[in-house]
């Protein structure tokens, strides 16, 4: 008796789930046979597609147009007369799409298009398609499938529908907001590889910071390696510290300059923005841009900050993370190192202490080597020429060994800071190392007494603002000793 029971609660069961089933079918778009065929649409060379014109069923209404001449297409946004306002690669993405699409076969001659949202009374999405010879191809789009991933449609007014699948669907029914350019500066660029210089006007200390990528047209590649890529030329003239500046300013501003919305065109007062008395200027200069990006407010939530170019008409709204570094300290971002050079445009070191000058003559030495080309394939038999430069010194008129020498360059060449002192000072100096280029201008490091295993050092006959090691003058004086 139980057993009966038992069976018959699980076949009501059963028959409830199944009805449910029934009627949400019932429900359902009388779809055909979803294997059924695929039409194309739309064809057409985008070279011949002149216009795409979109109306949402939100009331977003935007037209862009494309044109091609000598092989080279624009795109224009109507309404746009700022042709950096759009993004040309997402604009040259929706003519594509447009340019070829493809539609599943759901049911032809439809009676009723209201049950895929594509009856007249339907609030629907439209793309107008048209080419270069005034042909326009009209799709309306209704509701998305719940079986399908897809987006139901009709063609030119036409009773049959298709399913465009939904990444097609979603590339043609974007908002116009969409396709806003949200680079501040209007184009792409790499900061860490194209800037030539970068001024920053004023970290939250009011220090104004400016650095440029250091020209190395006229150093032979040794003597480039012997220095970093980019040198600071304000607070101090110093090498940056290329690691810590592309990981940290440079990366910062990369980031603050790719936006993450727009707060408003043409804006009548700035003040709002605090852009009327912005907080910074970052002046940009690469081999396409030279600009201002006015830097101001944050937002209410504090999660963005306010910015835009100067002489623009976009605030755009950036990451507020991504302005960190107006509250980091330059000196983040500067080399340790007080004074590097490469030895193949040394003359001539001195080191002075204790009231005794030990002189250093170097002599640059260039071997040139001519090297017979091996390949026979190769049409051009000519030699190859290539010169290597080597130095050898004499330490107070004695010859010096290359042992010695290098052991010297290192030590030179290593000197790095482990502190700025917040007030230089003047001092005495202890020892002085002389460098004499071959251009015939100096360098020069002053040691004094500091603290405790420390010397302060002076560059070029500055003020005693940096503080070193002990060792770092003992490894200078050890390699005057080395036979």
């Amino acid at each position: 008796m139980r057993k009966n029971t038992k069976r018959l609660i699980l076949g009501l069961v059963a028959v409830a789930i199944l009805g449910g089933i029934y009627a949400g079918l019932m429900h359902m778009p009388d779809e055909q046979d979803t294997s059924s065929e695929t039409k194309t649409l739309v064809s057409l060379d985008t070279e011949k597609l002149s216009s795409v014109h979109v109306t949402l069923s939100s009331g977003d209404d935007y037209t862009l147009t494309s044109t091609t001449k000598n092989k080279k297409t624009t795109y224009a946004m109507s309404g746009s007369q700022d042709a950096s306002a759009y993004s040309d690669s997402l604009m040259q993405n929706l003519c594509s799409t447009a340019s070829s699409i493809s539609g599943q076969v759901i049911e032809t001659s439809c009676e009723d298009l209201s049950k895929y949202g594509l009856a007249d009374s339907d609030s629907v999405s439209t793309v107008a398609i048209t080419d270069t010879d005034g042909n326009t191809t009209t799709l309306r789009f209704g509701v998305s499938s719940d079986v399908v991933s897809g987006t139901y449609c009709s063609v030119d007014g036409k009773t049959d529908v298709y399913l465009v699948d939904s990444d097609t669907a979603s590339a043609l029914l974007e908002q116009e907001s969409y396709y806003r350019n949200l680079t501040v500066l209007g184009s792409y660029y790499s900061l860490s590889s194209e800037v030539q210089s970068l001024t920053v006007d004023a970290l939250a200390d009011g220090t104004v910071l400016t650095v440029q990528a250091r020209d190395t047209s006229n150093m032979d590649e040794t003597t480039a390696k012997a220095y970093s890529d980019f040198v600071f030329t304000a607070p101090v003239s110093c090498d940056a510290d290329d690691s810590e500046l592309k990981n940290g300013l440079l990366s910062d501003l990369q980031t603050l300059l790719t936006a993450q919305s727009i707060a408003q065109d043409n804006p009548s007062d700035l003040s709002q923005y605090g852009l009327d008395k912005p907080t910074a200027r970052v002046h940009i200069k690469t081999n396409s841009i030279d600009a201002t990006v006015l830097i101001g407010s944050t937002t209410d939530d504090n999660s963005g900050r306010y910015i835009m170019k100067e002489g623009g008409s976009t605030v755009f709204i950036s990451d507020a993370s991504a302005c960190g570094f107006l509250n980091d300290s330059w000196r983040d971002w500067r080399s340790t190192n007080l004074m590097p050079f490469s030895l193949s445009e040394v003359s001539q070191i001195t080191v002075t202490q204790d009231g005794t000058t030990h002189t250093i003559a170097v002599t640059q030495e260039t071997s040139d080597e001519d090297t017979d080309s091996e390949d026979s394939s190769n049409t051009d038999s000519s030699d190859s020429s290539s010169s290597d430069v080597s130095q050898t010194a004499t330490l107070d008129g004695e010859t010096m060994s290359t042992e010695a020498l290098q052991q010297l360059y290192a030590a030179l060449d290593s000197v790095n800071y482990t502190r700025i002192l917040d007030t230089p000072t003047q001092q005495q100096a202890l020892a002085t190392v002389t460098l004499t280029m071959t251009d015939g201008s100096t360098r020069s490091l002053s040691f004094a007494k500091g603290g405790s295993r420390e010397y302060l050092v002076s560059v070029d006959g500055g003020a005693y603002a940096y503080g070193v090691q002990q060792d770092e003058l003992t490894s200078i004086t050890d390699a005057l000793k080395t036979k």
